[in-house]
């Protein structure tokens, strides 16, 4: 039996139709918060308990019968993860990080990095997977409100000059390669990027939204130094959309090979014209735009 642990976000909620197509057919064990909506599952041999990620005691409970774990809560509660694994002497373990830890205006890189190393001397059959940012329905962190502000509004602002490269990850293609390096032995002691099918700048990305949205919009360049004063405000007044980290990641390029995920895993990302066409469609179907 295999265990997961958010299954009910972004990622999660492909994790097991994506299992079943990289060919697992053993039972699934979901550990969920109080309250968590769990009624999109239809799988029959899917069991959901209780539990908490940062409580080891209540893992140890959690992965009596397990045979491994797909951890994809943040990489924070790894090392809860790691104890139990070894206390109950679960050896396969696959954990994602994030790209974020090469990033210098990312404000937890170092913490990441620290975490990764811990993994990586763990002495359990890991495998890292390090996505880019992720993107597949209003869970998103970044994209979906992006979507929302494109189909509202016409006249709508691109920071700087809109030409830094970002490759953002459709959620499915991440529950796929998760998946495949699961289920494939050859990803132990491994870890791998993964990416969106191609670079794409900001600017691209806002006129490829209007285009899947139907829209004809305004598009116009907010200077880099206004966009960061937002950003100080959005660190006293939170909102959900700009900080000033989010301002200065705009400034780097975040561009990654995923060659060797494409080599060992067969990992074959869509582009983000497809991506976006399938997320606009979600976002129509639950009545958010």
């Amino acid at each position: 039996m295999l265990l997961i642990t958010g299954v009910t976000g972004l990622t999660g909620r492909f994790m097991v139709n994506a299992l079943r197509e990289a060919g697992y057919s053993g039972n699934i064990r979901c550990l969920i918060r109080e309250h968590s909506d769990i009624s999109w599952v239809t799988d029959n041999n899917v069991e959901f308990v209780k539990g908490d990620v940062t409580d080891v005691q209540s893992l140890i409970r959690v992965f009596e019968g397990i045979e491994g774990v797909i951890h994809l809560v943040n990489i924070r509660s790894a090392p809860e993860i790691i104890e139990a694994c070894k206390v109950t002497g679960i050896n396969r373990v696959v954990i994602v990080t994030t790209t974020g830890i090469f990033s210098k205006y990312q404000q937890y890189s170092e913490e990441y990095k620290k975490l990764e190393t811990m993994i990586l001397g763990c002495g359990l059959d890991y495998t890292i997977i390090r996505p880019t940012m992720i993107y597949g329905n209003h869970r998103d962190k970044n994209i979906h409100k992006l979507v929302k502000i494109v189909n509202k509004y016409p006249i709508v602002p691109v920071i700087g000059n809109g030409y830094g490269l970002m490759q953002p990850i459709f959620a499915k293609d991440l529950a796929g390669v998760i998946s495949a390096a699961y289920t494939n032995p050859v990803s132990i002691k491994k870890a791998y990027n993964v990416a969106g099918k191609n670079p794409i700048s900001l600017k691209d990305i806002m006129c490829i939204i209007a285009k899947n949205l139907n829209k004809k919009r305004l598009f116009f360049n907010l200077p880099y130094s206004l966009a960061l004063v937002g950003g100080y405000i959005g660190e006293i007044i939170p909102n959900g959309l700009i900080n000033i980290e989010r301002i200065q990641r705009l400034q780097e390029d975040k561009v990654f090979s995923y060659d060797e995920a494409a080599k060992d895993l067969g990992f074959s990302p869509v582009s983000f014209n497809e991506g976006i066409k399938l997320e606009i469609g979600t976002l129509k179907q639950s009545g958010i735009i």
